[in-house]
């Protein structure tokens, strides 16, 4: 058979764009993999320690890199800092207090604030003092001295304490210094307890003389059943073109990294100082136990329960006093949470 120039050059144009189409869709998945990743900023309200050590697991496995994310931690001071950095534009996410978020809202609704997942079921918040100074059960407080630092919410909190565990709050006194020395007033007798996060009973713990032993009341466990801590984004970042499948990619990952961090906390501080070398692994890991014992929920790490949050709502308007103009549905979202959370209960 004779081939001609025509028939010779639609034979080469058929096989070469077999040959094309061949390629590409051989190179598609490579092409998907080398996409690069989007850079996302993640602030946390307080210096790096070992319960946020599941965020530093959730980057080190590729948790984040794996749903297209580069994310950098950011730790600041506070959470005033933390929301600050969040609306000002310069973190898309921010692991940070749901009271506050709710009572900053209240003061300055702009912007808009969104809680896209929880993270401290159970409100960590605590009162440790030293055993055998005669405190025992929660109504011995009444007669002593609280310290804690100025501008802080705990004492309006504690009025839901009081009323659970039949304390009369007016019996209660309050003292206030600075945060980086509120527990040496109380191990040094100035103060009878002191009012911060679970997490912190274990570098307290690392201070104690010999025979000294702590105690301590978390309010989750003593009846206050509202919200502590939670991943927050800005309304407007949520309704970016991309900011809803970001927010999905980001809360996915880092409920993953929670779930491995809080079945191997020492997992987690390894993650954690390759980034702050710093932190003290034996710490960091009684941290992250701590940190566990206030998130592990039934629904699952990351639920949002309607009536926790409008509880939560309500304790800062009646207690805190602030009003806020919109309805607690306007400051959280379930719809970033995946279909089935990490260490759901069936």
């Amino acid at each position: 058979m004779v081939t001609g120039p025509d028939q010779t050059r639609r034979g080469f144009l058929r096989a070469s764009g077999a040959v094309v189409t061949a390629a590409t869709t051989l190179a598609a998945p490579n092409l998907l993999r080398a996409a690069p990743l989007k850079k996302v900023t993640f602030v946390i309200q307080y210096f790096a320690r070992g319960d946020y050590a599941e965020y530093y697991l959730a980057l080190d496995r590729g948790y984040y890199a794996k749903r297209g994310l580069d994310v950098t931690i950011k730790h600041v001071l506070g959470n005033a800092l933390a929301f600050q950095t969040l609306s000002d534009d310069k973190a898309a996410f921010a692991h940070a207090d749901i009271v506050q978020m709710l009572q900053l809202q209240g003061k300055s609704p702009k912007p808009q604030l969104l809680l896209v997942a929880d993270i401290a079921d159970k409100l960590a918040l605590s009162l440790f003092f030293l055993k055998g100074r005669g405190i025992v059960h929660p109504k011995d407080l009444e007669g002593k001295t609280i310290v804690d630092s100025p501008g802080s919410t705990t004492p309006f909190i504690f009025k839901l304490f009081a009323e659970k565990n039949g304390i009369d709050p007016k019996k209660v006194n309050w003292l206030f210094t600075a945060a980086t020395n509120k527990s040496a007033m109380m191990l040094q007798g100035k103060a009878d307890a002191v009012a911060t996060y679970l997490p912190g009973l274990a570098s307290l713990e690392a201070h104690l003389k010999p025979g000294q032993e702590i105690g301590y009341f978390m309010f989750g466990e003593y009846g206050v059943d509202i919200y502590g801590d939670g991943l927050i984004t800005r309304k407007d970042y949520w309704d970016k073109d991309d900011g809803k499948a970001t927010a999905k990619a980001f809360v996915a990952g880092s409920l993953d990294g929670c779930k491995d961090a809080f079945a191997d906390p020492a997992a987690a501080v390894d993650a954690l100082r390759k980034y702050h070398p710093e932190v003290n692994r034996e710490t960091g890991i009684e941290e992250e136990k701590l940190m566990a014992k206030s998130c592990l929920q039934r629904h699952g790490l990351g639920y949002i329960d309607p009536g926790k949050m409008q509880r939560t709502y309500n304790a800062v308007v009646n207690l805190l006093g602030q009003s806020i103009a919109k309805p607690v549905t306007a400051y959280y979202t379930s719809a970033a949470l995946p279909a089935q959370l990490p260490n759901q209960r069936t």
